[in-house]
């Protein structure tokens, strides 16, 4: 009565979820103990492993290698780590196709302002590749894959480079910024008619300046990402090469699958 239970009938399943919310940063264990009925000798040891991380500049949206997972899990078995979230999977995508995957990037921090810088192999594309974080804002990243022939990639290692500036102006007189931005100006021509009473405009696309600053000595860091992808064209697969169907008579319809 002091523990909680449950009762499963045949064939009935259940599912549990176990939440870890760290309020200091380091790594912390447990253990679920798990008996069924009366048996002293049945037990199930379930360990638990957690790291809690105090960071000013997070990254949501990215994944577990399970992969990475279970090779380290087979050779370290008396090891048990809690195993980084820095992975995105494409998985399989076909040649020539433009595939995108999100994540976002969040300043934590209450008066720091950030300066974040991808790094990245081709065909892998990050966008914004550079840009300003002001504190408690964030920012949506897309990486882009696009091959144009077979390949395969396994934990290729894009980086994050991210550095903590000083804006020249006060950050409440600096708009936000990066790579994405641009403005759109319509100028004059001396095209066309000269008596005309109007001359036609011309549309120029301009990058916006990245605001001045100042690097902060001895605050930069990196953040590894690795991107996987298996890029080729499509393969199709039959199990079955002859139909056998069975005696029929005249007139009478048979199905095989």
């Amino acid at each position: 009565p002091k523990k909680p239970y449950l009762l499963l009938h045949r064939g009935q399943s259940a599912k549990f979820d176990v939440i870890f919310k760290p309020t200091l940063a380091q790594r912390l264990e447990g253990k679920i103990r798990l008996s069924l009925g009366n048996n002293f000798y049945n037990k199930t040891q379930i360990e638990l492993v957690g790291e809690g991380h105090d960071d000013k500049f997070i990254l949501d949206g990215l994944e577990e290698d399970h992969k990475k997972r279970n090779a380290k899990s087979s050779l370290q078995k008396d090891i048990i780590d809690a195993f980084k979230v820095d992975h995105i999977q494409f998985g399989d995508r076909p040649v020539g196709k433009r595939c995108c995957k999100t994540l976002t990037i969040t300043n934590r921090s209450k008066k720091k302002v950030m300066r974040f810088e991808w790094e990245a192999h081709a065909p892998f594309h990050f966008s914004p590749k550079v840009g300003h974080l002001h504190p408690g804002c964030a920012k949506v990243i897309t990486v882009t894959l696009k091959s144009d022939v077979p390949a395969t990639f396994r934990r290729q290692l894009a980086k994050c480079k991210v550095a903590r500036i000083k804006l020249d102006l006060p950050p409440e007189e600096v708009c936000d910024w990066d790579d994405k931005m641009f403005v759109v100006t319509w100028v004059d021509t001396t095209r066309g008619d000269l008596e005309a009473s109007w001359s036609p405009k011309q549309k120029v696309v301009e990058r916006v300046p990245e605001p001045a600053h100042t690097v902060v000595q001895r605050s930069r860091h990196e953040i590894e990402v690795y991107l996987s992808a298996h890029v080729d064209y499509a393969q199709f697969k039959m199990n079955t090469i002859i139909v056998q169907l069975k005696d029929t008579f005249p007139f009478q319809t048979r199905t095989a699958t």
